[in-house]
């Protein structure tokens, strides 16, 4: 985040309430992309688009969207 991106957030209370949610939800999503084997130049674990953790990552991704 740039130097001018940093002040408009910490300006709106809105914005500062968003932060720890981004934070939470692309924590989960790191780690469940690592169990799935999504990142780290893993191989993806056979049939990951079926499971709980992989439509979880989905829906974190329609709430990041949202929060920015």
């Amino acid at each position: 985040m740039s130097e001018q991106q940093h002040e408009e957030v910490e300006g709106k209370p809105e914005a500062k309430e968003k932060i720890p949610e981004l934070k939470k939800l692309t924590q989960e999503k790191i780690r469940l992309a690592k169990k799935l084997g999504l990142i780290d130049g893993q191989k993806p674990i056979e049939g990951y688009k079926e499971t709980e953790d992989y439509k979880r990552i989905e829906e974190i991704d329609m709430r990041l969207w949202e929060l920015v």
